[in-house]
């Protein structure tokens, strides 16, 4: 390595830190204060993403010397196309998209350096996807049939995709800068303070006694963060380096401990009371309160968590599998003790949009500052002033996924407003059901599942949303089902085969067969894969309707993802014969179809085939029973306990 490179790495982190610094703070001063208007809130927002994105993301692995010059020079132009794009927004608005020379070169500059740094940050998928858009939108003409438009020249598809809002920075970019932006600074300083780390010490003292107790932290714990942070990757990454280490020590096979944590990482992007980035978009879509969005996704998110948790104690019961030592539990509940405090800021943030009815960006701006309140006063791990730096550092880092995501996504969605394209696929997906419900809620599952391998969920839901969600709702769907029925069979892309990128990431830790691993997730996760289907038919589940309907729609959804993920396990006490396992899918897909013959018919068939397991087996010593490994170890013990 020469001096050059050394010296080069050192400014071009300094740098980094110096613009993540100021990228955190322009934003917490335009979420504590009010924020710029549309169009220059969002010049500002990409500008500082396209800054960080060529200082710190190589044009390829390993490259040094004058390739990195070129980085900095690119750098270099993103700051000056931002700067002219927010200098002289009035004056483009103002000439009412008679745009001049310097206009459009400025605009021609920032969709082709999104698309370089969109690569440079998630690879050629998303990219690929928007230049074969910009092919469209040139030649669209001369495509036959359904496909054609009337074409439109550069001018024109410039103007159009970088100096207005209906292009690179329409919806999605417009939440990414106000919303999404504020929630990740909130999740990083929350995480980086020790609520990641107090998270996982709750769930281990509370259920180590239990058998498959670290599964069982993976589950709770990558919901809890996974929520935060919205990214499947980084939450494998996250607690994953914790938690599948935890699981294969403690008798879980490779395989498994990393499918658990990927389904786990992965679900957490369902998980309220933040959901990531993608619920701020759905709310901004429909034009609904975030709440709405929350409230709609409760229950769903609940028994996706709980079919997993039912599947990680039946395998560790089917392994024998014994929970962890006292003396470790006593670990775990020592270092969690006293830290309580750490639950304060989710609690405010929750607080202050359900009861006080604040927008999502104040509530967490304020969040934000009860997490540094408690940060600075409290006496162990006191924050420090390098400390808060490298918080800004991370948070800015975590936004160019999100960023580039959401720019480069408002590029499809420009070609798709512009060409009509998006209403003619609904047509044609409609076309193709021939009005048929059923068909077309499949022919959507498997759209969102194609279209989500290699996309993070974010893009995938923006391009769901436009393309896809339209048929369904003209089918007569509420609106708010067919947004969460594409944004759910988008996010399980991570976890289905055969790019399943969640799975992926989580076998690289485990050391498991990426592909075996993919597959051990898609069946761990498959209850969560019929969900969509039944809040489709009982909207009930997504909390509209009596409270006796939402009340009946959710105990006869336990019960039939407790049944289903019996079945996957193939264990109750003992295993299961084929027959058994037969009769536990039957009553899981009956009590999630719905209807009172169904549910009635699904209960009994799965209440006898569980009893006939429980009554026609024998109690073991090494093996125990469901309810009794379920006893949180802080739970008082009997007198022949000891």
């Amino acid at each position: 390595m020469t001096p050059f490179n050394d010296s080069f790495r050192a400014a071009t982190a300094h740098v980094t830190t110096l613009v993540c610094v100021l990228f955190g703070l322009f934003h917490l001063y335009t979420a504590g204060w009010g924020s710029l208007g549309a169009m220059d809130q969002r010049v500002v927002h990409i500008t500082f993403v396209l800054v960080l994105v060529f200082l710190n993301k190589p044009i390829r692995t390993g490259v040094e010397g004058a390739w990195r010059l070129l980085d900095v020079l690119l750098a270099l132009a993103a700051l000056a196309v931002g700067g002219y794009l927010y200098l002289y927004s009035e004056d483009i608005a103002f000439r009412l998209g008679i745009a001049s020379t310097a206009d459009l070169a400025a605009g021609a500059g920032l969709v082709l350096m999104l698309l370089e740094a969109t690569r440079r940050v998630l690879g050629w998928p998303l990219p690929f996807i928007a230049g074969i858009a910009i092919l469209y939108g040139f030649f669209g003409d001369k495509l036959p049939g359904i496909l054609t438009h009337s074409g439109f020249g550069v001018d024109r598809l410039i103007s159009h995709l970088s100096l207005t809002t209906e292009g690179i920075f329409t919806v999605p970019l417009g939440v990414s800068a106000t919303v999404v932006v504020i929630f990740i600074i909130f999740a990083t300083f929350l995480n980086a303070t020790g609520a990641g780390q107090y998270f996982i010490d709750l769930v281990m003292s509370y259920f180590g006694r239990s058998r498959g107790a670290p599964a069982k932290a993976a589950v709770v714990g990558s919901a809890m963060m996974g929520t935060l942070n919205g990214s499947v990757i980084a939450n494998v990454m996250g607690t994953g380096a914790f938690t599948i280490p935890l699981m294969k020590r403690s008798g879980y096979r490779s395989v498994v401990a990393g499918a658990v944590e990927a389904c786990t990482s992965t679900g957490g992007q369902i998980m309220p009371p933040i959901m990531g980035a993608a619920a701020f978009i759905i709310a901004e879509f429909l034009r609904v309160p975030y709440l709405e969005v929350i409230k709609a996704a409760i229950i769903p998110a609940v028994l996706f968590y709980v079919a997993l948790f039912i599947y990680v104690h039946l395998e560790a019961a089917r392994s024998g599998l014994k929970g962890l030592p006292e003396d470790e539990i006593r670990e775990y509940r020592e270092r969690r003790r006293g830290k309580h405090y750490q639950l304060i800021p989710l609690f405010a943030l929750v607080a202050m949009m359900a009861f006080l009815n604040w927008s999502p960006t104040r509530s967490a701006f304020f969040a934000i500052l009860i997490t540094l309140a408690i940060g600075f006063i409290r006496k162990n791990g006191r924050l420090t002033f390098t400390r808060l730096i490298d918080m800004f550092r991370q948070a800015g880092m975590t936004m160019l996924e999100v960023v580039t995501a959401c720019a480069t996504a408002g590029i499809i969605i420009g070609i798709l407003s512009l060409t009509g394209f998006g209403l003619q696929l609904s047509s044609i997906l409609t076309g193709l059901a021939g009005g048929n419900l059923m068909i077309l809620l499949v022919l959507t599952m498997i759209v969102s599942l194609v279209l989500g391998m290699g996309l993070t969920t974010t893009a995938c839901y923006v391009i769901l949303a436009v393309l896809v969600a339209p048929a369904l709702i003209k089918m007569g769907i509420d609106p708010m089902a067919a947004h969460l029925f594409v944004f759910y069979y988008g996010m399980y892309s991570f976890i289905t085969p055969p790019v399943s990128l969640g799975a992926f990431a989580a076998a690289g830790i485990s050391g498991s067969s990426p592909m075996a691993t993919g597959y051990m997730a898609w069946k761990i996760a498959l209850p969560g894969f019929i969900l969509p289907f039944m809040f489709i038919s009982f909207p009930a589940m997504l909390m509209k309707g009596s409270w006796p309907q939402i009340l009946h729609v959710t105990t006869t959804g336990l019960a039939g993802v407790f049944f289903l993920s019996t079945a996957i396990v193939g264990y109750l006490r003992r295993d299961l014969n084929l027959l058994e396992r037969g009769a536990m899918i039957a009553a899981g897909v009956l009590l999630i179809h719905g209807g009172v013959v169904t549910d009635v018919i699904g209960i009994v068939l799965g209440g006898v085939t569980a009893l006939n397991c429980y009554l026609r087996t024998p109690h073991t010593s090494d093996k125990t029973d469901t309810l009794a490994a379920m006893v949180p170890a802080d739970a008082p013990r009997s007198r022949s306990d000891t």
